[in-house]
Order: C-alpha cells, then sequence, then structure tokens
C-alpha cells in the first residue's frame, strides 16, 4: 500500500514491497550483509541515493551507499572491516574482497544557524533524523530510502513522482541550495545526461542565475567531478548541457569561452565524446591521458595555427597557451605536461596524412600511442583495437598510392 504524507511533508511516502520493483536480487551481497547487521542489532539501516534511484530505473547501480542511526564508532565496531575516514563529516568505508568498499553514513542534518563548518570535524557532526537527511540532499531522485526492514521505499520530498514523470528537480529553494554549495549545478547537470530526465523549471532557472559562483569552488573538486563523468559513457551529452546552460567559461576559463564562440570546435569535440561514451558503453578502457587530450584538442588544433614563433619550441608556447586560460578546474601538471605532448604528435600525424612525410622516430615518444588512438578515433570514429592505430591509418591512405606511383613509374621508364 501507498500511504500519503501530509502537506508538511513530516511524514513520507511509503511504497510497500508489493508496489516497487527493487528486489533484494539486484542489492550488492555486501551491501546486503551491512543492512542485515546494523538492522539486527537495532539500527535503522537504508540503501539510499543512487543505488535506489537506478534500482527503480531498472540499472546495475555503481556503487550501494547506505545510512543510519547508528553513529560512526558504533558503526565501526560492530564491522572489523571498516575504518572511519572524512574530517568535516565522519563516515565508515566498509571493505570486502574484490576491492569493494560499502560507504556507510550517519543521518545528518543541515548544522543550525551560525555553525562555522570549517571550525572542526565536531561542529560538522550534525546528526540527523531521516527526514533531515532526506532535505539535505541535492535533488528529488537521489533522496529515496530503501528499508532493509520492511523492504519499503520511504520518500519525503517526492522523488517517485519526480521519477516516474522523468524530472530532475532540486531539494528546496535552488538559488539557497547553488549558493550553499554551487557544484550542485554540476551535478544536476550530470544527472539530466545520466538518466535523459528533464530539468525542472526553476531548478534550470537558477543555473543561469548562479552559474559563475563556479569559480569559486576548488579546482581539485571540480577537477574529481569531472573524471567521473568523463568515464559515464554520456560524457557528449553531460558537455552539450554544460554548452546549453553556459557553464563551460566558469569552469574551464578561455577554453570554454572559445568552445562557446566556435560551434565547428564544439561539434567537434562533442563528436569525439561520443566516440568515447561508445568505446566505454561497450566495456573498453581509456586512460585519463586520452580523455583529457581529447577534451583540449579542437582548442589545440586551432591554437597552435597560430603559434608561430621562430626559435621558441611550439611545445612550450602551447603548455604556456594552456596555463594563461585562467581555468577554476586544477588540471594536475604532469596530466598539462602529456595533453601538450600528445597534441604535438597529434598535429604531425594528421599532416603526415596529408603528405605522406612521417616522422617515424615519435613512436619512441611516450604519448604517441595516445595521438595514435586519437587520430584513428578522428578518422574512423571509433576507439580502435590495433596495436598502432596510426601504422594501420597511415598504410591505407599512403600505401596504394605509392605502389600504384611505382608501378606507374616503370611503365612510363618502359615506354621512353
Amino acid at each position: 500500500m501507498i500511504m500519503r504524507a501530509n502537506l508538511s511533508r513530516e511524514y513520507p511516502v511509503v511504497l510497500a514491497r508489493p508496489h516497487h520493483s527493487i528486489s533484494r536480487k539486484s542489492i550488492d551481497t555486501n551491501a546486503l550483509k551491512v543492512l542485515y547487521r546494523l538492522h539486527r542489532k537495532g539500527f535503522k539501516a537504508y540503501l539510499v541515493g543512487g543505488a535506489v534511484r537506478d534500482l527503480l530505473l531498472g540499472k546495475v547501480p555503481k556503487d550501494f551507499d547506505i545510512v543510519t542511526d547508528a553513529r560512526p564508532g558504533q558503526i565501526k565496531r560492530l564491522f572489523a572491516n571498516g575504518y572511519l575516514i572524512g574530517r568535516r563529516f565522519r563516515l565508515v568505508h566498509i571493505k570486502f574482497k574484490g576491492d569493494r568498499v560499502i560507504e556507510v553514513s550517519t543521518f545528518r542534518k543541515t548544522p543550525d544557524p551560525g555553525m562555522d563548518s570549517n571550525i572542526g570535524t565536531r561542529r560538522t557532526n550534525t546528526y540527523g533524523t531521516p527526514r533531515q537527511d532526506a532535505f539535505k540532499r541535492d535533488i528529488t531522485i537521489n533522496a529515496l530510502f530503501y528499508d532493509i526492514s520492511n523492504f519499503s521505499i520511504i520518500d519525503y520530498v517526492s522523488g517517485l513522482k519526480d521519477i516516474s514523470e522523468g524530472v530532475i528537480r532540486s531539494i528546496g529553494d535552488p538559488n539557497e541550495r547553488y549558493i550553499e554549495d554551487p557544484v550542485r549545478i554540476w551535478r544536476v547537470l550530470r544527472h539530466a545526461a545520466r538518466t535523459n530526465f528533464v530539468i525542472e523549471d526553476n531548478t534550470a532557472r537558477a543555473i543561469y542565475t548562479h552559474r559563475y559562483r563556479l569559480i569559486l569552488c576548488s579546482g581539485a573538486r571540480l577537477f574529481d567531478e569531472m573524471t567521473k563523468d568523463m568515464v559515464s559513457g554520456v560524457s557528449r551529452v553531460f558537455c552539450q548541457l554544460m554548452g546549453f546552460y553556459g557553464v563551460l567559461p566558469y569552469i574551464f576559463g578561455g577554453i570554454g569561452t572559445f568552445f562557446e564562440q566556435d560551434a565547428g570546435a564544439f561539434k567537434e569535440l562533442l563528436d569525439l565524446l561520443g566516440v568515447i561514451d561508445n568505446a566505454i558503453l561497450s566495456g573498453k578502457i581509456l586512460s585519463y591521458e586520452i580523455m583529457l587530450s581529447v577534451l583540449f584538442w579542437p582548442w589545440i588544433k586551432t591554437t597552435l595555427v597560430h603559434l608561430d614563433k621562430e626559435g621558441i619550441d611550439k611545445s612550450e608556447l602551447l603548455y604556456e597557451e594552456l596555463c594563461k586560460n585562467k581555468m577554476t578546474i586544477t588540471i594536475p601538471k604532469h596530466y598539462k605536461a602529456n595533453i601538450v605532448k600528445t597534441g604535438m604528435i597529434l598535429k604531425r600525424m594528421l599532416k603526415a596524412l596529408d603528405t605522406s612525410q612521417m616522422k617515424w622516430s615519435l613512436r619512441k615518444r611516450a604519448r604517441y600511442l595516445d595521438a595514435a588512438t586519437i587520430c584513428y578515433m578522428i578518422i574512423h570514429k571509433r576507439v580502435p583495437d590495433e596495436k598502432d592505430p596510426f601504422k594501420v591509418i597511415f598504410d591505407q591512405r599512403w600505401a596504394g598510392r605509392k605502389s600504384l606511383d611505382a608501378t606507374q613509374k616503370i611503365r612510363h621508364t618502359r615506354h621512353r
């Protein structure tokens, strides 16, 4: 049965087991072990967030996070394989074989007004009720609980309704939520891309109002968020949404502005991200060096046209240009260096395909295979399986022509 909440949302909608599709067979066995042990010891134990959302959508969750009324120390005592982590808010990571980790947190609430979240961990460990925990989360579809005690789904925020209607909606006033944490803008776009849901009007309008606040965020945190989306299988759609909502300049500085102003370069980027998505969805693994080099390639290609100073190494100039763009996101130095090296080799490869003149000593360079992979992606619109993808392309384009030229030259000599 479904019990409807009153208007104050003090009581949740509860969807009993016969009325939803989540089966324990679909839940990770390690997560079930944690849920059952917490429940047997008298604690509330809920599966929460993306796992509940994905199971309702018929997807396989990547992570199975758990929330409980047990405090971190109590959780740790129940699990010998549990490890306390976090400074601002203590969590417990419970480790299992095969590097599987189940994250368990205690119900929390928004700190009382006036509390300084920078004072220390003691003050930011603000424990709460299930209702307070639900309202602290970002969007409605990520605030559903699965109760192991009776296999019901608990919904304080109309997340079930939004899942059924295909809507991404901020919990509470999106203006306030984006001011509290601008990275919520990123997450709204992420989940719209991953679910193919529509962003609710107020949630969407507030993005335009507060997108500039992304420049206030930690660059390292933004990089961490980006790496998740690069391997999501929907990076093309995600990047499209970033472009649509005008977010790119606030993340990538001048490079983001470049993509806003050059529709052709942005389309090239989206096409390459589509190739990456197809590869990831088919089970292929690509290095972050390759994915980041793809992300910056259309800008590199255009920038190299204008870098023509005699006596100065173009790779050095390109690195300087990359660093000049005042990006909010922090790309680690070694990745920046590899992006430049890959871009320089890729430019030579594409030129060689036009001229047949290739400097094959480049095969000894560390980034040669990265550039060769991207070159193949540009030409054939898929990620290669070949060991030396560029050699395959080059031979396909020039081996036959050279053989034909040699034959014609012999015939010409005989008829002289």
